[in-house]
């Protein structure tokens, strides 16, 4: 008697897929309750359902829905591993001295200088590659959900 083919994948939920829409969806949907944040983008579990809702039922992304719903999962770990991940990549290369950013031309590079310098510094930071010359739409938002300004540490007052 023949025996079942046993899957090594059964019982394991298919992980969400996201369109660049749905991302900015997401980045829009947080920055309108960005009152909702804990503190360097961290948003309770509320809000990201309610985010995942909105993403799910939003007609204007019907057509770009791949994969199974959003959940409450999948929209933390796509605004931890993604967003903030970027937000990230792009911060640490502002904060450098002598380097361009600009949310139109990102880093803006030109010349076989500036080409050599950035062929190295993504060999170690990948995520900027694809800000080489373009921006990054998000950044603004990004920069209002989660404000770097004012004092921070033990002594701050």
């Amino acid at each position: 008697m023949a025996q079942p083919e046993v899957h090594s994948n059964q019982g394991k939920v298919p992980h969400a897929q996201w369109s660049d829409s749905e991302i900015t969806a997401l980045v829009d949907y947080l920055y309108e309750h960005r009152s909702n944040a804990e503190g360097g983008g961290n948003f309770k579990t509320k809000v990201l359902a309610d985010a995942a809702d909105y993403i799910n039922n939003n007609e204007d992304l019907a057509t770009t829905h791949m994969g199974p719903p959003k959940t409450t999962k999948s929209v933390r770990n796509k605004w931890t591993s993604v967003c903030l991940d970027i937000f990230n990549a792009i911060e640490k290369y502002r904060n450098q001295t002598g380097v361009h950013w600009d949310n139109q031309n990102g880093a803006g590079i030109a010349g076989s200088a500036a080409e050599n310098v950035w062929g190295t510094y993504i060999q170690k930071n990948p995520l900027m590659r694809q800000f080489r010359n373009k921006g990054w739409d998000q950044f603004e938002k990004m920069q209002a959900i989660i404000p770097l300004g004012g004092a921070r540490g033990r002594h701050a007052f």
